[in-house]
């Protein structure tokens, strides 16, 4: 098969396009002819900074095709269904091998390329609001990161629970497209202090649940923190801008506050991670959720579309195709 594989870790350039093995799925696993890779942000820490990694190594998450191959305990797949997989490696290639517990149907009539972005995004989101920020309806809900597709399925899922939701976003054109998703407030980071334009949409008060989708140093992540309403809630998830969040303990005993992590990755195979993203494909197909495709590479060009995504910082999801 035709891979993206690195030989070393780095920036974009480690990406060679070349051949692989094909991968042989396991006992357990699903065997994918992918279709459509969906480029997902752990996608490029990974390239950069995977600890751990074999080389050669081919990188990526998640990706979408048909079942071209299944092991000998796997049941509920037929060869050529239509599926969205997720592994922590791999997808960046003609064929990607998944646990089959990660793998998921896509209904008749859905957008496979919707699809292919779905399990990690709208998962992680729903996980962030629902399970580790315990969201409900008539509370307000900030999205640090809201452009992103963690951030755009956040935004999709908390307006549809009832909730207000305010977001930041780089510019007066992703601010109206996310408006158009279902965000009551968008706040252009670049040229305003969202901290105090959060406090000043809440009068005062702040919000009760915080996603974050960004990280960053301790000074950034307490001017976040300051967002936050007293006994509200922080959900952490990304790490988009490279560094790893710090939550001062005494910004958190102020609020008396509920900090969680979030990564969905561990509990998707779970039977309620899969309950959660089943739910999630049946309101995609049924044109309650969306996602929007910023742009589509062919494989071959793996390093200049995760050069795209780190100079660019796309709305929605990057796609890349076999």
């Amino acid at each position: 098969m035709k891979a993206a594989v690195m030989h070393r870790q780095g920036g974009p350039e480690v990406l060679c396009y070349e051949d692989m093995a094909d991968p042989l799925p396991g006992l357990d696993d699903v065997l994918v002819q992918v279709e459509v890779v969906s480029l997902e942000g752990g996608d490029l820490l990974n390239r950069a900074m995977l600890p751990g990694a074999s080389f050669p190594h081919v990188v990526g998450y998640q990706a979408a095709g048909r079942v071209a191959a299944l092991g000998a305990n796997v049941t509920g797949f037929i060869i050529g269904q239509r599926v969205a997989a997720f592994n922590f490696a791999g997808s960046h290639a003609e064929l990607f091998a998944a646990p089959a517990k990660t793998v998921f149907a896509v209904p008749d009539g859905a957008d496979i390329k919707v699809m292919a972005t779905m399990p990690v995004t709208f998962g992680t989101a729903g996980e962030a609001l629902f399970e580790a920020g315990k969201l409900q309806p008539g509370e307000t809900v900030f999205i640090q990161g809201g452009a992103g597709g963690v951030g755009i399925a956040a935004i999709q899922l908390a307006k549809a629970a009832g909730a207000r939701v305010i977001a930041t976003a780089p510019g007066a054109i992703a601010a109206e497209r996310l408006q158009r998703l279902g965000c009551d407030h968008v706040i252009h980071y670049d040229r305003t202090d969202f901290a105090k334009e959060v406090l000043s949409l809440t009068g005062g008060k702040g919000v009760d649940l915080v996603v974050d989708l960004v990280g960053g140093d301790p000074a950034a992540v307490s001017k976040l923190l300051s967002t936050v309403a007293y006994k509200g809630r922080l959900a952490i998830v990304g790490l988009a801008s490279g560094k790893a969040p710090s939550v001062a303990f005494w910004d958190m005993v102020v609020r008396n506050m509920t900090v969680r992590g979030v990564l969905f990755g561990l509990e998707m195979g779970t039977p309620r991670g899969r309950a959660i993203i089943e739910a999630q494909f049946a309101r995609a197909a049924r044109g309650e959720l969306t996602m929007p495709i910023e742009r589509e590479f062919r494989l071959s060009e793996a390093a200049k579309a995760h050069a795209f995504v780190e100079a660019e910082r796309p709305l929605g999801r990057v796609v890349m195709i076999p």
